[in-house]
């Protein structure tokens, strides 16, 4: 199972507000695009659908910005990727009935198994909040530019030579 790019960047778009949620301070998207690098397009169909959802308050105008609208403890990362992803059917038999088109469904066990497996992963994302990934907001803040330094870059090294 693989997240989509635009459930990433919701994560991303989360926990930036969490960083600054205890300092009362809106952000901006475009704040945020420079700070991850991502465009700002992305950034604001996942505000809108966020806001719309009631995780994210919206200000528009001069003095608006983004804030979250529930404290980062209140909301789990499950929440979040059920928002963002649009489909868990890891197989064509966890779809709907009529679509699936595989011979051995009625006999088959293995749907049993991944649907368990989803579950189990669901049950983890359930547990971990919004909190729980920026434990370290002075470093989330420093990594990201938002203490008004200019961000640290951290290099990813491979994990085995090229």
């Amino acid at each position: 199972m693989r997240l989509t790019v635009y459930t990433d960047y919701a994560l991303r778009v989360m926990m930036y507000l969490a960083v600054h949620h205890g300092d009362g301070e809106k952000v901006t998207i475009e704040r945020m695009a420079r700070a991850y690098g991502i465009s700002r397009s992305h950034l604001m169909k996942i505000v809108n659908e966020f806001s719309q959802h009631g995780l994210i308050e919206a200000t528009r105008g001069r003095t608006g910005g983004l804030r979250l609208a529930r404290d980062p403890a209140a909301i789990s990362i499950g929440e979040i990727v059920r928002l963002a992803e649009e489909d868990f059917a890891l197989v064509e038999c966890h779809g709907p009935a009529a679509a699936s088109t595989c011979v051995i469904v009625r006999s088959c066990q293995l749907k049993h198994g991944l649907r368990r497996a989803v579950e189990a992963f669901f049950a983890e994302l359930d547990a971990m909040t919004l909190a729980d990934t920026v434990a370290s907001p002075d470093m989330a803040a420093e990594v990201l530019g938002i203490d008004g330094r200019p961000a640290t870059v951290i290099p990813i090294l491979p994990t085995h030579p090229i």
